[in-house]
């Protein structure tokens, strides 16, 4: 510490002030058991539903529609011979399942592309199906529907009786 000199004399500087009131600790600790609470409240509530039984959580889960047409079959390339066979065969995919039912609009495309410098292909017919026109200008939409009475499929919409609700 360092002395001063004041006339003659030589004091030394007044001592520090005592420390901060209790009152102030105090609310550091509210503080940290709100901090703490917080922290820990995520935990509490993992620990609860852990010891809930799952099934309680589940909504019910309806088995799948059945298919609303049979899938033809593929050529030996792994293609179907026409547009109409690759559309059916959307459909049945489609419609046996209710998340593609929900959301699959048909279109179908000839996979086969003339080039020039190769040779004529025997096999010009190599349709492909898919939930949607993003593969380009050449998807053709397979279902013309009537979009207040059928589905995307071209069946009718009973409104008794959904096939996925």
């Amino acid at each position: 510490q360092a002395l001063t000199p004041e006339g003659a004399q030589w004091r030394r500087p007044p001592p520090p002030p005592p420390p901060k009131s209790p009152t102030k600790l105090h609310i550091y600790s509210h503080r940290t058991l709100h901090m703490a609470l917080r922290t820990l409240a995520p935990v509490l509530v993992a620990v609860v539903l852990a010891f809930v039984d799952a099934s309680l959580l589940r909504a019910h889960q309806a088995p799948p529609p059945d298919p609303a047409a049979e899938v033809p079959a593929k050529t030996e390339d792994g293609s179907y011979k026409s547009k109409l066979d690759a559309c059916t065969a959307c459909k049945a995919a489609a419609t046996g399942s209710c998340a593609m039912y929900k959301s699959c609009v048909c279109y179908a495309t000839n996979a086969f592309f003339q080039f020039v410098g190769i040779p004529n292909a025997n096999d010009t017919e190599n349709f492909a199906w898919a939930c949607g026109n993003e593969g380009g200008s050449k998807y053709e939409l397979c279902f013309t529907v009537n979009e207040l009475y059928e589905d995307a499929f071209g069946d009718k919409i009973d409104p008794n009786n959904l096939k996925c609700p």
